[in-house]
């Protein structure tokens, strides 16, 4: 999966002379948290809502209500914009996303194919995304096996699979402390029990099932 495939396409986006009140109410109108801005057809920065909010002159302090309402009436976006974002290309994988957004401590993404910004990607994308992908919203059951090497996989693939249900969803870590493997299977049945016992006589250890 890429990241053309959950984006949001043609974002609402401000120029960096917007004013920060201005922004905030195109946030608010549109229920949104993040605005991109664009000089020129070129992204320069992106400015969130928490940016917007915080935003207030350093000389505060010094300043009477009637004057601070005036300063801010006059601040502008690229004066509170995050500058040079980091940004993903459509085709980025959905893993790299995730990986970047980790590692960076990002909550949103701007798009941009060929210098021109195309769409968004914020976290509510990617855990809707997770969300679909571990078949959290279908009904089903929940398996947890412990203590396996990565020849396990195939086999255990192979026998939730021999019986009459889908496969939500494989999910598989490793234990460092442990050295070994722990998978948890989502599988499409209110009766996991037959699975349960299959995985058992093939001498694996099934710790949890709900």
């Amino acid at each position: 999966m890429r990241i053309k495939d959950v984006m949001k396409q043609n974002p609402i986006t401000v120029d960096s002379k917007t004013l920060v009140l201005d922004a905030r109410e195109i946030m608010q109108e549109k229920n949104i948290r993040r605005l991109p801005v664009v000089d020129k057809n070129k992204l320069v920065g992106i400015v969130t809502l928490h940016d917007l909010l915080e935003a207030a002159p350093s000389p505060a302090i010094s300043l009477n209500i009637h004057e601070l309402n005036f300063l801010l009436s006059k601040l502008t976006v690229e004066e509170v914009m995050t500058r040079n974002p980091v940004t993903l290309s459509p085709d980025t994988p959905f893993e790299d996303a995730l990986r970047i957004g980790q590692e960076k401590k990002i909550g949103s993404f701007p798009v941009v194919d060929n210098e021109r910004l195309v769409g968004i990607s914020t976290e509510s994308d990617i855990v809707r995304v997770l969300i679909h992908a571990f078949g959290i919203r279908e009904e089903g059951s929940r398996i947890t096996i412990e203590g396996l090497n990565e020849k396990d996989f195939n086999q255990i693939n192979s026998i939730a699979t021999q019986h009459d249900t889908v496969l939500l969803s494989m999910i598989s870590w490793f234990r460092e402390e442990k050295n070994d493997w722990m998978v948890v299977l989502r599988v499409k049945t209110k009766r996991p029990e037959p699975i349960v016992q299959d995985l058992k006589k093939a001498g694996f250890k099934v710790t949890y099932v709900m």
